[in-house]
Formats: C-alpha cells, structure tokens, sequence
C-alpha cells in the first residue's frame, strides 16, 4: 500500500533545496569575482591618481571586479608586486626602477618576479640646472679643472638622485673627488634645492628625471638667468643602459622665454608604467590592459603627460622587463605588436 505524502513538507524539502543551490552558486560566484589592489604614489599626486583613474577602468569593464587603491611609490611598489608578499596587483612603476628591479641591481640585489602591462606617462629628463652667474657651462669644464661646484640633487632614497651619480660618474666627476676639490654634493628636497640655487647656497640643482618644462626653473628664471649644462650622447647612453632606459634629443632652448638657455643634448628618459603581478591570469590581465585602451581619453584628463600613453607603443619604454602574456596577447592581437 502506498501511503499518502504530505505534499505541503515536499514543496518545503524542494524549496529548502532550490535556495542551497542558489546560495551555493552565489558563494561561487562571489569566490571567483576579481579583487584587485593598485598602488599609486603619494596622496594628491599624480601617481596616485592615475592608479586611482585605471581602478575606475577596469570595474567599468570588467564586470564583478573590485579594485582597492593604496599610496605607495618608489620601491615600496617593487616590494608589493613580489609573489612572497602580493600586497598589490597593479603598482605604478618607473620604467628605470623596474629594470634595477628586474634585473636584481637595486638596493636590495634581490631579483623580483613581475610583468608590465603599459607605459602611460612621460617623458622626463635629466636636467643640470645652474646659474649663468656660477660660470659653469660644461661637465668636462668642472672636471678638467677640478672646480670646486655645489650641486644639490634629490634625496638619496630617490631614484633621480642615482642618476645623477651615475651621469657624474661617466664623466669622471665622483662625489668624492668634487669635496676632495671644495665642493659637496647635497641631498634634498626639489623645493630646498632651488631655494639654495636662488640664494647663492648651491651651484646647481641637478635631477636625473624631471618634467620638461619644469616649472621649477621657469620660476627660477623670474630671479636669475641659468642654463642646462649639456650631457653627451655617449654618457646618456652608458646611464640609459644600466636603467634599461632609451635616450632622446633634447631640444636647444626649452626655457628660451623663461630667462634660461641650452643647447641641444641627449637624455636618458623615464617613463612611468604599470608593472602588474605575475601570477594574474591571462585573461584577467588582457581585459585590464584593453580596459586602459578603451579610456584613454579620460586618462589624459587626469594629466596632460599621460597624454604620452599611446596604446599602439604601450608596450615599449616598459624597462627592458617582460610584458604580462595577457598584455602581449592585446597587444598582438590589435596589430600593435610584430
């Protein structure tokens, strides 16, 4: 005999069911949705706000992502994009720090495992700003005759102020031997060292990447007429080559209404990237570095030098590191690669 069933408990049973299914496909769903974590520079500044822009990008694109934005920059980043620690999945990197990285020549001698997805920002520059009044026109000038020069550079945890000792060194000029001659080599602040250059405390402010033109010295020159000591082609390529840095042609007269001058010479350039983990999938990074392409003009309103961001060579000026697969593959797929 069959008994009867109560099928008021059966549709509870089936409905009971029916929402664990539900719920367990949702857990699912939420396990496999995207977090992702940027880190960008220092608060207000551009770094930041690029990092910040991309994380708006990339939820617009890629639907179930979440993005998370932290300050950051310099070698903190590096840091972050390390496998043992993955604090960050997108960190804004220059392009000459990343090849030091990379390449294990950094202060830390240790070898980092990241890729890059793109160039956006840049160029800048070495400049050696000096006063017409200190009499200094050339490197070899000060060199040859053991001059004993001022020169104020960045702080030394900067990434500039190794540039320039290294531009310094590839013409003989070491800090040592510019006190051992009566001058000194300062590290500081940009604002403390042109300050010092307006007051007569230092011969030259000296950066080995700097925005051009730098609003800096076009304020310096409202006080005093200064120049661009010029730097060869053969030492920008020396320091270029240790940053896995190209080189360009600086223009004569970058500040000619500005009360400063200079004759043409040849840089190393930095450019500012996005270095991504190397353990994102593929697919995810693919859809990151098309996401960046499809907004590019909102990009360049958040800074007119991320109007260098060009999709069709984001792939170049990255450091001499590799790109992430999923960036290649966009790349390549839209024609932008060989």
């Amino acid at each position: 005999m069959v008994k009867n069933v109560d099928l008021n408990l059966f549709a509870g049973a089936r409905s009971l069911a029916i929402a664990a299914i539900l719920s367990a496909a949702a857990m699912g769903s939420a396990l496999s949705a995207e977090t992702l974590t940027l880190s960008g520079g220092s608060p207000g500044g551009g770094y930041l706000k690029a990092a910040a822009a991309f994380a708006e990008y990339i939820k617009k694109d890629i639907p179930g992502t979440s993005t998370t934005v932290i300050p950051g920059g310099g070698w903190t980043n590096i840091e972050r994009l390390d496998p043992a620690s993955k604090l960050a999945d997108v960190a804004v990197l220059e392009n000459a720090l990343a090849a030091m990285a990379f390449r294990g020549t950094g202060p830390t001698k240790k070898k980092y495992d990241f890729r890059m997805l793109a160039s956006f920002r840049g160029p800048s520059i070495a400049q050696a700003v000096t006063t017409v009044d200190s009499g200094f026109t050339s490197f070899e000038q000060i060199r040859d005759g053991k001059l004993p020069v001022r020169i104020a550079t960045f702080e030394r945890a900067q990434l500039s102020s190794h540039q320039v000792l290294d531009i310094l060194d590839a013409y003989g000029l070491s800090a040592k031997g510019i006190e051992s001659w009566g001058g000194k080599v300062v590290h500081t602040s940009q604002g403390e060292g042109l300050r010092m250059l307006m007051d007569g405390i230092a011969d030259m402010w000296f950066t080995g990447s700097s925005l051009f033109p730098h609003h800096g010295y076009i304020e310096l020159g409202t006080k005093k007429a200064f120049r661009l000591l010029p730097i060869s082609r053969e030492v920008a390529e020396k320091v270029g080559a240790k940053y896995g840095q190209e080189v360009m042609e600086v223009p004569a007269g970058l500040y000619k209404d500005n009360n400063g001058s200079n004759d043409a010479y040849v840089s190393p350039v930095t450019i500012v990237t996005f270095g991504v983990r190397s353990g994102l999938s593929d697919d995810l990074v693919y859809k990151m570095t098309k996401a960046l392409a499809n907004h590019k003009e909102e990009l360049y309103r958040v800074h007119k030098q991320n109007r260098f961001y060009k999709p069709e060579v984001a792939w170049k000026n990255i450091g001499n590191v590799p790109l992430h697969p999923g960036a290649e593959k966009y790349y390549k797929e839209m024609g932008y690669m060989p």
